[in-house]
């Protein structure tokens, strides 16, 4: 009998010994599982063009393991979302989850209360990953709706990027013609006058386009143009000035002065002729036929441009009129829509644990870029990059890139992250006009996406903004193409002000004026 029991030990201690060396050998999870048995429902945001099986991605079942949060997904298209979302909405049916895409939370969470307030749970420590970055970067007051609740997660994948577009000057055509690059509006204008009529491309034809641009818009538009008279012409006609006034550009005098000028070129063939019809396509391929001396755009690199073209130029700072300092839009990073919960959820703890595990920065990084040790590597100084990028949307199989979570501010997306090579370019840009002090100290982002606005503030602005765009586009085009005088000046004004604008600016000023109430 004791024989037998010391070989029943025996065998057992042997049996323990191999169950510890093989589970030693055997790869081991990288991350534990908090919890198991728990399953979610979630709306979640598909992009067009591309099938996406969420519920059996790799990326999911990982995090599913990590977590023991399991998630079953409703995917809707782009194009079907607001209206898939709308009905989404019926209590006692609502999903768990909202994930990406677009959401209202002003509708859903502040007047029909239909969306959980997460303010309380970020600051009790269920999103560690997630809350040390938004409060670190100061980016709490942009998730906060008009009622003081957190209702929402943000995605953001920050680049640093101050402005949308550079301007390009022709280096060949300058070294040929031997000129300086300007720094004045008024050597700008000679500048364009000399590649105009010096046949800078040397094919003895006068064809150059001295300077190329697009119609409304701060990547190849006009706009840019205002900025040479101290104004910073955006897409919203409204500005904050050194003092925190909120001003309503096109009233004022830099307006018809930069319109002056642009009617000067326009008259004089230094202006292409087309900027009024021409989109982005046709400029891009105009500009790919080397003939032009000047662009503005969002780089050179990895663009529409054909490298061959893009070599042949360089940044130029914007140049100033005389007793004007120049002034650009000035962009910074907007917070897109992450994830929601609704007030239907059946484990709040259990959705938070499973968001906030997409946070962690190795998960958040495969997420987007695929798995580590195949597109994605981790390099010796401990930062990640990519190796390649798959072709055909192959990520899409095994990740969910943009239609995943995502939350990477600037400073800390840089110590996690190496950037492509035609991101480092822009940064560069970005960097030499914060410098040279050409940005706006403002930017009108904090106007028109950060700052809160009620509903009906909301409803006020977007309507005031129609009429306003169709009076000031109109404008834009009738005084570059026929000149500026002071009754048209005066003319337009009283135009603006009676489709609003003086309520325009003032609800913006009301918005602007609450928002520095509540910045820390």
């Amino acid at each position: 009998m004791n024989h037998s029991v010391k070989k029943i030990r025996l065998l057992t201690s042997v049996l323990l010994s191999f169950l510890l060396l093989t589970g030693c050998a055997s790869p081991q999870p990288e991350k534990k599982a908090a919890a198991p048995g728990v399953s979610l429902s979630a709306l979640q945001y598909e992009i067009e063009n591309i099938a996406v099986d969420f519920s059996n991605m790799w990326f999911y079942q990982q995090i599913e393991a990590q977590t023991g949060v399991h998630v079953d997904f409703t995917e809707v298209k782009d194009s079907e979302w607001s209206s898939s979302v709308g009905l989404a909405f019926v209590r006692g049916k609502m999903p768990d989850m909202i994930l990406r895409g677009s959401l209202d939370v002003e509708t859903y969470g502040v007047t029909r209360h239909l969306l959980i307030p997460l303010e309380d749970y970020i600051d009790r420590g269920f999103l560690p990953n997630y809350a040390a970055r938004m409060n670190q970067a100061g980016l709490r007051e942009q998730l906060t709706a008009s009622d003081g609740h957190i209702y929402q997660l943000g995605f953001l994948i920050s680049q640093g990027v101050n402005t949308n577009g550079h301007f390009f000057i022709n280096q060949a055509w300058l070294d040929r013609l031997g000129l300086p690059v300007p720094e004045t509006a008024e050597q700008l204008t000679e500048t364009l006058r000399h590649f105009r009529d010096d046949d800078p491309n040397g094919n003895g034809q006068r064809d150059e386009i001295p300077l190329e641009c697009t119609f409304d818009d701060n990547i190849t538009g006009i706009y840019n143009l205002f900025s040479f008279f101290g104004l910073p012409l955006n897409e919203d006609y409204i500005y904050v000035d050194r003092e925190g006034k909120v001003r309503f550009a096109p009233e004022e005098d830099a307006f018809f002065d930069a319109l002056a000028w642009l009617h000067q070129l326009y008259r004089e063939g230094l202006l292409s002729a087309d900027f009024i019809s021409q989109g982005s396509s046709i400029w891009a391929a105009r500009v790919n036929e080397g003939n032009t001396g000047l662009f503005s755009y969002w780089r050179l690199q990895n663009t529409a441009l054909s490298p061959g073209v893009a070599e042949q130029y360089r940044v130029m700072l914007p140049v100033h009129a005389e007793g004007k300092e120049a002034c650009l839009p000035r962009n910074m990073d907007i917070i897109e829509f992450g994830a929601a919960l609704t007030v239907d959820n059946r484990n709040i703890e259990a959705s938070l644990r499973w968001l906030d595990a997409q946070f962690e920065t190795e998960n958040m990084l495969i997420s987007q870029n695929g798995a580590v040790g195949d597109t994605l590597i981790r390099r010796e100084d401990g930062r990640y990059e990519v190796r390649y990028v798959p072709p055909d949307n192959e990520l899409y199989q095994s990740v969910p890139v943009i239609c995943g979570q995502f939350f990477a501010p600037a400073e800390y997306y840089n110590s996690v992250y190496v950037p492509a090579a035609h991101r480092q370019e822009k940064a560069g840009y970005c960097a030499l006009y914060e410098q040279s002090g050409v940005l706006e100290p403002v930017s009108c982002k904090i106007l028109t996406s950060v700052a809160s606005k009620t509903l009906e503030q909301s409803a006020a602005v977007s309507r005031l903004k129609a009429k306003l765009k169709a009076l000031t586009d109109a404008g834009i085009v009738a005084m570059v193409t026929r000149g500026v005088t002071e009754e048209q000046r005066e003319a337009f004004r009283k135009q603006l002000r009676e489709n609003g604008s003086g309520d325009y600016q003032r609800i913006y000023q009301q918005i602007y004026d609450r928002w520095k109430e509540k910045e820390p």
